[in-house]
């Protein structure tokens, strides 16, 4: 019975493991680049999307403070399925890996901007590793950086929060305000969205 009862434990650790790559659906979205640096504006969105829902949240926070758009993407694709992609972010992150991102922002480049939201879903309970390659090769010091992100049970952010905290040496984080929305309830979430960016100043 005592093997039994482990084993069963085992089980539900590891599936609760799997679903913290939170806020994914169980395909992958399109991997499209989406950039637009064009608009007269200080305000900047940036994000990571596997499953399509920081798609949608970034774009209508885009719209509503009228801000530019990036989309941090790895250079060598995620899976197409769950599963294997929950099996390599889970072998980043224990290695430390740094993949290389599809992203060269320039000291210029982002001089423009005063405020950064920063989007993602949690994965492994922390940040996904591209956004920490993103984090690393960027200045954000003197930024206000405002985090918003998906999940599937980490609805505090987990260890993320903390890791923006740290990555984005000398910004001002403000975690307090951070947005926090569950994957599967993305898809009727945009008047929260639009909603919580009007609450904090910044629509346009």
């Amino acid at each position: 019975m005592k093997r039994l009862c482990k084993s069963v434990a085992m089980i539900l650790a590891l599936t609760i493991l799997t679903l913290s790559i939170a806020g994914c659906g169980a395909t992958r979205a399109s991997q499209e680049s989406r950039q637009d640096f064009t608009k007269t504006t200080s305000v900047l969105v940036v994000y990571f999307s596997w499953s399509g829902h920081l798609d949608s949240m970034s774009g209508w926070i885009a719209d509503e403070t009228g801000g530019d758009i990036i989309r941090v993407l790895a250079k060598e694709e995620y899976p197409e399925g769950y599963g294997d992609t929950a099996s390599r972010a889970k072998k980043e992150k224990d290695n430390g890996v740094r993949p290389e991102i599809n992203v060269e922002l320039t000291a210029e480049q982002l001089a423009k901007y005063d405020t950064v939201f920063f989007g993602y879903p949690v994965w492994w309970y922390d940040l996904p590793m591209p956004m920490w390659t993103f984090l690393e090769s960027v200045d954000l010091s003197g930024k206000t950086v405002i985090p918003f992100f998906s999940h599937e049970g980490s609805s505090d952010g987990a260890n993320s929060l903390n890791t923006l905290r740290s990555l984005a040496k000398g910004a001002d984080v403000k975690t307090d305000n951070a947005l926090s929305i569950r994957g599967g309830k993305v898809d009727s979430s945009e008047k929260d969205v639009r909603e919580w960016v009007k609450e904090l100043g910044y629509s346009k």
